[in-house]
């Protein structure tokens, strides 16, 4: 897997975040991360759960040479998320696009 464009695909979603305001400097409560839920969508917003749990965590298990998910499908909860404001977010769209094919292609191989 290469971990070197996974990074670059994480710090795209970062900055598209970044741009559109979205990005935040607190992290929610702690009890936001218990949540069973797909996306924690009882628990924080879909942009807080990128930056919070998706983000950080691929992150992490790249540092730490974990193994990871073999497969994703974000992009589809991502389109129905900002389905009213899809032109505006359409450069973050397609990176989450990205991601899901990276994996996608990588789990063929």
């Amino acid at each position: 897997m290469n971990t070197t464009e996974l990074k670059n695909i994480l710090t795209e979603i970062e900055e598209q975040l970044r741009k559109h305001n979205l990005w935040e400097e607190k992290r929610p409560h702690d009890k936001a991360f218990e949540s069973n839920a797909p996306f924690f969508l009882d628990t924080m917003s879909f942009n807080q759960w990128l930056q919070f749990v998706l983000i950080e965590r691929f992150r992490v298990m790249i540092a730490n040479n974990e193994n990871l998910p073999a497969k994703l499908a974000i992009f589809p909860y991502a389109y129905e998320i900002y389905k009213d404001e899809r032109h505006e977010k359409m450069e973050l769209l397609k990176v989450i696009y990205r991601l899901d094919k990276f994996f996608a292609i990588d789990s063929e191989k």
